[in-house]
């Protein structure tokens, strides 16, 4: 069998295959979490790319409840769980001030 080129990239460590934004993550969670630990967890996602879609809407209805006089969950980081060869494990990791 002929060897591809995705069978000769390095797994990203703790999944079975490299990780990319359209890798398949079966049903991976996207979590909130804020500077003191708290946590909020969003919904479901697919891949790396719509997780970040759904962090930078997220992150957009915050700041318009903030314009708006609310005080809403603060995140500052959004992570991708997923499960991995091991138990679940972040996938990705996505800086608030970065979105």
């Amino acid at each position: 069998m002929k060897r591809t080129r995705s069978q000769l990239e390095t797994p990203t460590p703790g999944f079975a295959i490299r990780l990319t934004d359209d890798s398949d993550l079966g049903i991976a969670m996207l979590i909130a979490e804020d500077d003191a630990g708290g946590y909020l967890p969003l919904g479901p996602v697919s891949t790396i790319s719509e997780a970040r879609w759904l962090a930078q809407r997220d992150l957009r209805q915050r700041m318009l409840q903030v314009e708006h006089g609310g005080s809403p969950f603060c995140p500052s980081v959004y992570k991708v769980w997923a499960r991995g060869l091991e138990g679940h494990l972040v996938a990705a990791e996505f800086d608030a001030s970065q979105l």
